[in-house]
């Protein structure tokens, strides 16, 4: 047991590790490349400066991409923990359907609306699907991990279809509408950041110091009822927590989908069932799969954007489709 322990422990330092080289060579890129590019001397003199596109525009986008991933993937370890599910997220769970009908009435309903209400209404939205699918999950006995992953797939589907009906509606005036649906991180500034940032600073150590207690809800109910754990309280309490994480992103980033699946499955491939490990590497992973994410989107057709959100979606419908096969 001692050896394998310790094996583990290697491993997840070399992946703590390359991760933090990956994501490291990654934001220097993201810094250098866009629309207009720039060399290393001016990156490094605009630095120094503390002026220019790099230090004004592109360094909160990049800080927004990387809070943002870090939140999606948390959240995703969390409900997949809580559902005893790999194949839960936020997206699959309604959330982000949730906070994208938010943000579609507001942009094609009401067109004069202050600019700042925007990530607090996709915010409501997300935590309003989420009280939706907990309350249809709930039963006399508690949340059911199974009827929770069903309500969220039955509100999911329901809300894209009000999205899907909204923007057929507005049609005429729905590009601003797509592009926030499809996940984009494009004009965030640092008021976006400053918006995300105390709800990655508060809830990510809040999920690593539930570890515990994720752990313990992978056992079969009787073995949790038997240890005295007041199972119905922790799983809300849970929940409260993933939706405040899938929620703050939602808002600044739109529904950028599949984050919150791919990454921690990843991790738990590599790492194991500890979420000691796995909740600190999937923060890591997820802020590395959203920056690189939106680095391509930048770059493969200059100067049109693709959202982050398409490219997390060519990555991570394959991979579902893949843990539908292999959980055959």
């Amino acid at each position: 047991m001692r050896p394998r322990r310790q094996s583990r422990r290697c491993r997840f330092l070399f992946l703590l590790l390359t991760g933090c080289g990956l994501l490291l060579v990654c934001a220097a890129l993201s810094l250098r490349f866009g629309a207009v590019s720039v060399s290393w001397n001016q990156l490094i003199e605009q630095w120094r400066t503390g002026q220019g596109i790099v230090v004004e525009y592109r360094l909160p986008r990049l800080l927004a991409a990387m809070l943002v991933g870090m939140n999606m993937a948390v959240a995703g370890s969390v409900i997949q923990g809580v559902s005893r599910n790999p194949m839960a997220a936020p997206d699959l769970i309604g959330l982000n359907a949730g906070g994208g009908l938010a943000i579609a009435v507001l942009l094609l309903m009401i067109p004069d609306f202050p600019a700042y209400t925007l990530p607090v209404a996709a915010f409501c939205g997300a935590a309003a699907a989420g009280g939706l699918v907990f309350l249809l999950a709930y039963r006399k006995g508690g949340i059911a991990p199974v009827r929770l992953v069903l309500s969220g797939v039955a509100v999911g589907s329901g809300l894209q279809a009000l999205i899907t009906l909204l923007l057929v509606k507005y049609a005429p005036n729905a590009a601003q509408a797509l592009v926030f649906l499809k996940g984009s991180l494009y004009a965030r500034t640092w008021q976006h950041v400053e918006m995300i940032a105390p709800w990655a600073l508060i809830g990510i150590p809040l999920a690593f110091f539930a570890c515990r207690y994720l752990s313990i809800l992978q056992l079969d109910e009787e073995s949790i009822k038997g240890l005295g754990l007041r199972v119905n309280l922790v799983r809300l309490l849970l929940l409260v927590l993933v939706v405040a994480l899938a929620g703050s992103a939602v808002a600044v980033a739109g529904t950028i989908g599949f984050v919150g699946l791919m990454v921690p499955h990843l991790v738990k491939y590599r790492i194991g069932p500890d979420f000691r490990f796995v909740i600190p590497l999937s923060a890591l992973f997820g802020a590395l799969l959203v920056v690189i994410a939106d680095l391509l989107g930048r770059v493969i057709m200059p100067p049109a954007e693709i959202p982050a959100g398409i490219i997390t979606a060519l990555l991570g419908a394959p991979y579902f489709l893949y843990l539908l096969v292999m959980r055959k």
